[in-house]
Protein backbone atom coordinates (compact mmCIF):
# COMPACT_ATOMS: atom_id res chain seq x y z
CA UNK A 1 0.00 0.00 0.00
CA UNK A 2 3.06 2.49 0.42
CA UNK A 3 4.53 1.45 -2.40
CA UNK A 4 1.34 2.63 -4.36
CA UNK A 5 1.26 5.75 -2.25
CA UNK A 6 4.30 6.93 -3.35
CA UNK A 7 4.16 5.60 -7.25
CA UNK A 8 0.77 7.99 -7.01
CA UNK A 9 2.93 10.70 -5.17
CA UNK A 10 6.04 11.10 -7.50
CA UNK A 11 3.43 11.15 -10.98
CA UNK A 12 1.48 13.28 -9.40
CA UNK A 13 4.34 15.25 -8.84
CA UNK A 14 6.19 14.83 -12.16
CA UNK A 15 2.40 16.02 -13.83
CA UNK A 16 2.47 19.46 -12.11
CA UNK A 17 5.66 21.39 -10.96
CA UNK A 18 5.92 25.30 -10.54
CA UNK A 19 9.13 27.30 -11.51
CA UNK A 20 10.92 30.94 -11.97
CA UNK A 21 12.49 31.75 -15.22
CA UNK A 22 14.63 34.53 -17.03
CA UNK A 23 16.19 35.44 -19.96
CA UNK A 24 16.36 37.94 -23.24
CA UNK A 25 14.16 38.61 -25.79
CA UNK A 26 14.97 40.85 -28.84
CA UNK A 27 11.78 42.69 -30.62
CA UNK A 28 11.13 44.67 -33.79
CA UNK A 29 8.50 46.56 -35.23
CA UNK A 30 6.90 45.59 -38.09
CA UNK A 31 4.72 47.63 -40.59
CA UNK A 32 3.52 47.86 -44.16
CA UNK A 33 4.97 51.36 -44.51
CA UNK A 34 8.02 51.89 -46.94
CA UNK A 35 9.66 54.36 -44.74
CA UNK A 36 10.43 52.73 -41.82
CA UNK A 37 12.90 50.30 -40.40
CA UNK A 38 13.69 49.06 -36.90
CA UNK A 39 16.56 47.40 -35.19
CA UNK A 40 15.84 45.17 -32.20
CA UNK A 41 17.42 46.03 -28.56
CA UNK A 42 18.33 43.30 -26.47
CA UNK A 43 15.50 43.50 -23.65
CA UNK A 44 15.10 40.73 -20.49
CA UNK A 45 12.35 39.13 -18.82
CA UNK A 46 11.72 37.38 -15.69
CA UNK A 47 9.30 35.72 -13.57
CA UNK A 48 6.84 32.44 -12.44
CA UNK A 49 4.98 29.64 -14.47
CA UNK A 50 3.23 26.31 -13.56
CA UNK A 51 3.42 23.33 -15.53
CA UNK A 52 1.34 20.50 -16.22
CA UNK A 53 2.43 17.56 -18.19
CA UNK A 54 0.02 14.32 -18.93
CA UNK A 55 2.59 11.78 -19.45
CA UNK A 56 1.23 9.35 -21.52
CA UNK A 57 0.05 11.29 -24.54
CA UNK A 58 2.89 14.19 -24.18
CA UNK A 59 0.66 17.46 -23.78
CA UNK A 60 1.25 19.95 -21.26
CA UNK A 61 0.50 23.20 -20.21
CA UNK A 62 2.28 26.00 -18.68
CA UNK A 63 1.36 29.23 -17.73
CA UNK A 64 3.26 32.23 -16.92
CA UNK A 65 3.73 35.48 -15.29
CA UNK A 66 6.03 37.41 -16.36
CA UNK A 67 7.66 40.95 -16.62
CA UNK A 68 9.40 42.10 -19.74
CA UNK A 69 11.23 45.02 -20.80
CA UNK A 70 11.99 45.36 -24.31
CA UNK A 71 13.64 48.28 -26.47
CA UNK A 72 13.21 48.67 -30.11
CA UNK A 73 15.49 51.19 -32.13
CA UNK A 74 13.88 52.87 -35.03
CA UNK A 75 14.84 54.71 -38.29
CA UNK A 76 11.68 56.48 -40.08
CA UNK A 77 13.46 58.70 -43.35
CA UNK A 78 10.96 61.58 -42.30
CA UNK A 79 12.45 62.02 -39.21
CA UNK A 80 15.37 61.66 -36.94
CA UNK A 81 16.72 57.68 -35.24
CA UNK A 82 14.75 57.35 -31.78
CA UNK A 83 14.31 54.49 -29.45
CA UNK A 84 11.77 53.45 -27.42
CA UNK A 85 11.60 50.99 -24.65
CA UNK A 86 8.02 49.86 -22.42
CA UNK A 87 7.67 47.49 -19.89
CA UNK A 88 4.87 44.83 -19.51
CA UNK A 89 3.46 42.13 -17.57
CA UNK A 90 3.38 39.45 -20.02
CA UNK A 91 0.79 36.14 -19.23
CA UNK A 92 1.97 33.88 -22.27
CA UNK A 93 0.41 30.25 -22.20
CA UNK A 94 2.47 27.49 -23.68
CA UNK A 95 0.57 24.81 -25.04
CA UNK A 96 3.82 21.76 -25.43
CA UNK A 97 3.71 18.39 -26.88
CA UNK A 98 6.95 16.58 -25.96
CA UNK A 99 8.71 13.12 -25.27
CA UNK A 100 9.41 12.21 -22.22
CA UNK A 101 12.82 10.63 -21.95
CA UNK A 102 13.11 10.30 -18.10
CA UNK A 103 16.77 12.12 -18.30
CA UNK A 104 15.36 14.94 -21.09
CA UNK A 105 11.70 16.39 -22.33
CA UNK A 106 12.08 17.91 -25.43
CA UNK A 107 9.23 19.87 -26.80
CA UNK A 108 7.12 22.05 -29.33
CA UNK A 109 5.01 24.97 -28.36
CA UNK A 110 2.64 26.99 -29.41
CA UNK A 111 2.12 29.93 -27.01
CA UNK A 112 -0.73 32.63 -27.14
CA UNK A 113 -0.23 35.82 -24.86
CA UNK A 114 -1.78 39.05 -23.82
CA UNK A 115 0.27 41.72 -22.39
CA UNK A 116 -0.40 44.81 -20.27
CA UNK A 117 2.26 48.24 -20.39
CA UNK A 118 3.02 49.81 -17.48
CA UNK A 119 4.75 52.37 -19.65
CA UNK A 120 3.59 56.18 -20.98
CA UNK A 121 5.24 55.38 -24.04
CA UNK A 122 5.01 58.17 -26.63
CA UNK A 123 5.89 57.74 -30.24
CA UNK A 124 5.71 59.82 -33.68
CA UNK A 125 5.44 56.67 -35.38
CA UNK A 126 2.45 57.56 -37.81
CA UNK A 127 0.66 56.82 -41.15
CA UNK A 128 0.87 60.30 -40.81
CA UNK A 129 5.11 60.76 -41.27
CA UNK A 130 4.46 58.44 -44.32
CA UNK A 131 1.96 60.51 -45.92
CA UNK A 132 3.95 63.79 -46.03
CA UNK A 133 1.78 65.41 -42.77
CA UNK A 134 2.91 66.51 -39.95
CA UNK A 135 3.07 63.83 -37.60
CA UNK A 136 1.44 64.01 -33.89
CA UNK A 137 2.92 61.98 -30.89
CA UNK A 138 0.34 58.53 -29.80
CA UNK A 139 0.29 56.75 -26.98
CA UNK A 140 1.41 53.14 -27.15
CA UNK A 141 -1.88 50.79 -26.84
CA UNK A 142 -1.85 49.28 -23.40
CA UNK A 143 -2.53 46.04 -24.29
CA UNK A 144 -1.17 43.40 -26.36
CA UNK A 145 -1.75 40.47 -27.66
CA UNK A 146 -0.60 37.32 -30.31
CA UNK A 147 1.12 34.07 -30.91
CA UNK A 148 3.97 32.81 -30.76
CA UNK A 149 5.80 29.01 -31.36
CA UNK A 150 8.75 27.74 -30.13
CA UNK A 151 10.69 24.32 -28.99
CA UNK A 152 12.75 23.55 -25.80
CA UNK A 153 13.88 21.02 -23.69
CA UNK A 154 13.45 20.40 -20.01
CA UNK A 155 16.75 18.44 -18.32
CA UNK A 156 16.26 16.06 -14.90
CA UNK A 157 12.65 17.56 -14.61
CA UNK A 158 14.61 20.58 -13.19
CA UNK A 159 16.17 22.93 -15.62
CA UNK A 160 13.84 23.85 -18.83
CA UNK A 161 15.62 26.24 -21.50
CA UNK A 162 13.41 27.19 -24.32
CA UNK A 163 13.08 29.73 -27.38
CA UNK A 164 9.79 31.27 -29.22
CA UNK A 165 9.38 33.61 -31.87
CA UNK A 166 6.17 35.70 -31.39
CA UNK A 167 3.82 37.66 -33.54
CA UNK A 168 2.22 40.47 -32.33
CA UNK A 169 -1.55 40.72 -33.83
CA UNK A 170 -2.60 43.84 -32.34
CA UNK A 171 -1.49 47.23 -33.41
CA UNK A 172 0.97 49.45 -30.90
CA UNK A 173 -0.71 52.60 -31.63
CA UNK A 174 -4.12 53.48 -32.55
CA UNK A 175 -3.67 54.71 -36.20
CA UNK A 176 -1.02 53.06 -38.47
CA UNK A 177 -0.60 49.27 -39.08
CA UNK A 178 2.72 48.58 -36.37
CA UNK A 179 2.70 45.15 -35.00
CA UNK A 180 5.46 43.29 -32.68
CA UNK A 181 7.89 41.04 -33.70
CA UNK A 182 9.83 39.21 -30.80
CA UNK A 183 12.29 36.29 -30.14
CA UNK A 184 12.80 35.10 -26.80
CA UNK A 185 15.56 32.63 -24.94
CA UNK A 186 14.54 31.78 -21.75
CA UNK A 187 16.01 29.60 -18.90
CA UNK A 188 14.24 28.21 -16.18
CA UNK A 189 14.19 26.17 -12.56
CA UNK A 190 11.27 23.27 -12.07
CA UNK A 191 10.73 22.96 -8.23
Amino acid sequence: MAALVGLGATAQAKMLAFGVKGGINMPSFETNLGNFESDANVGFHAGVFGQLNIPIIGLGVQPELLYLSQSVSYINKEQNNASKSASYLDIPINITWGIDLKVVRPFIAVTPYLRYSFSEVETYVTTAAASGQAPEPQKLNSFDYGLGAGAGIDLFSKIQLMGRYSWGLSDLVSSGNYKVRSFTLSLGYIF
